[in-house]
């Protein structure tokens, strides 16, 4: 178990991305899940699939194995086909969104959780921006939840990571240099990731030392493509 890498919210956006390309490298994934049964369709037998709702800490603590090498959460308040709903509650979605991640963290506290928790972001949570103003109002408190997530994390005792994406697209992994760095960004549509990339960079901070317990910002930086050895030393370069 000591190699595995568990995703909680798997099956959907830049999780479910995550999942793919654990899968396709032949590496032993988890995906903690709200429907085991959609799960079972997306992945098959090629991946260990456990239930587990982040609004409800008893099921993580079931779902929690202290022996994987990290856990990448993606969890946030979605869409209709999600179940969560945009312009939810500001209670609704801090339910999830920071909620979610307290919960996630206890169950790790409890299980004796030895392992990297990986923590996907948003750039432009402390940099003004229209971008911003625009999903805190679709998504009530999202800056703040996103902040106290983050905060409590970090005070949590346990190895962490934090990444703070931009703007997400469906695009074509492979196809954009990464820029990676310790600085926040505003949210602008100059800087965006596919949902690929950044979960290729999730994965890579599970287990990269130089990024434990740090905050990194991510998105596309021109033409080209970065091999596994310039990720890593792009990682690398965020303790000079």
């Amino acid at each position: 178990m000591r190699d595995t890498i568990a995703v909680i919210g798997a099956t959907r956006g830049t999780g479910l991305a995550a999942m793919q390309q654990l899968i396709a490298a032949g590496r032993p994934a988890v995906a903690v899940v709200r429907s085991v049964e959609k799960a079972r369709q997306l992945f098959g037998d090629k991946a260990s699939v456990v239930y587990g709702d982040v609004t409800r800490p008893e099921t993580l603590l079931e779902a929690i194995d202290r022996d994987w090498a990290g856990i990448v959460f993606t969890v946030d308040i979605t869409g209709g086909i999600g179940g969560r709903g945009l312009f939810a509650s500001r209670e609704r979605i801090r339910a999830v969104m920071y909620g979610g991640l307290v919960n996630t963290v206890e169950a790790c506290k409890q299980r004796g959780f030895g392992g990297r928790v990986v923590l996907l972001s948003t750039i432009g949570l402390t940099q003004p921006s229209i971008g911003m103003r625009i999903l805190n109002w679709v998504k009530p408190g999202l800056r703040d939840h996103s902040l106290d997530k983050g905060e409590y994390l970090k005070k949590s005792g346990l190895d962490w990571t934090i990444v703070r994406a931009g703007i997400l697209n469906n695009k074509p992994a492979g196809q954009h240099l990464l820029d990676i760095s310790a600085r926040d960004w505003p949210l602008e549509m100059r800087y965006q990731i596919s949902r690929a990339d950044l979960a290729r960079v999730l994965l890579a901070c599970v287990t990269h030392p130089a990024v434990g317990r740090r905050e990194l910002s991510v998105f596309w930086d021109g033409p080209g493509h970065d091999s596994d050895e310039q990720l890593a030393a792009k990682l690398a370069a965020l303790a000079g």
